[in-house]
């Protein structure tokens, strides 16, 4: 009798082992599914992120999402940022409000900050004494305005200049900061994003202060911030301050 209740005991255990395997690889397959693994070949698919000019991004990973700027539709009314800066320098005293255009998904208070660090920075327009700078409200009747607008509005209000809804430009007491170098920086300078920020606005408010374009003095030479960067350095090393 002991022989034939072993070997039934064997064909049991051996029946419970064949359901577990069948299980567990029931599981792993639908396991596989929600992670979005094949299970076949132990290959990780990756999901895109469809939103208009953004990269592709996995699970797990940060990525900057880079801004369609020319698909973010024109209003032409504009955000001024509260309050006002420190004066910095000496010197006569120009003011600027800076404000954003209704629809760019960017604070003006984010834009004031960007714009009062860059001017303020010991690198520039400030640092030879001969002009002082200072951020007020649209009230107090500003020497110039500092607006990030979208590529279609910098073009109305930049004509008949033509900036091509690529460019940025200074017209009459407007500074133009296009949306789209805003968010892309322009890869003709050489200059990283946080560098072209500092170049376009110490380039443009440059023209607010009475300074015209200039070339490159010399192959190699530091690339004078009048310099149209954004075009292309002719053999001069980038540079996004006035007294670099």
């Amino acid at each position: 009798m002991a022989g034939p209740r072993r070997r039934l005991l064997l064909v049991g255990l051996l029946a419970v082992a064949a359901l577990g395997g069948l299980w567990a690889t029931a599981r792993g397959d639908r396991d596989a599914q929600q992670a979005g693994t094949d299970p076949a070949s132990s290959t990780t698919s990756s999901v895109s992120d469809t939103t208009t000019g953004a990269p592709t991004t996995t699970a797990g990973t940060t990525t900057t999402i880079t801004m369609d700027a020319a698909a973010i539709a024109p209003t032409d009314r504009f955000v001024p940022a509260p309050g006002r800066s420190a004066v910095t320098g000496t010197g006569p005293l120009r003011t600027y409000v800076v404000e954003v255009e209704e629809g760019i998904p960017v604070e003006a208070a984010e834009l004031a900050a960007a714009v009062d660090a860059t001017l303020a920075d010991p690198r520039g327009w400030t640092s030879p004494g001969g002009v002082s700078l200072q951020r007020v409200g649209p009230e107090d009747a500003p020497s110039f305005r500092v607006r990030l607008a979208t590529p279609a509005t910098v073009d109305a209000h930049c004509a008949p200049l033509r900036t091509n809804g690529v460019f940025s430009c200074r017209q009459g007491a407007e500074v133009m900061i296009n949306a789209r170098r805003w968010f892309e920086g322009a890869a003709e300078s050489r200059l990283s994003l946080a560098d072209y920020r500092h170049y376009v606005i110490s380039h443009e408010v440059g023209h607010a202060l009475g300074h015209g374009h200039v070339g490159c003095p010399a192959p190699g030479a530091v690339a004078p911030v009048m310099m149209q960067q954004t075009k292309g350095l002719d053999g001069c090393a980038a540079n996004p301050w006035p007294y670099p």
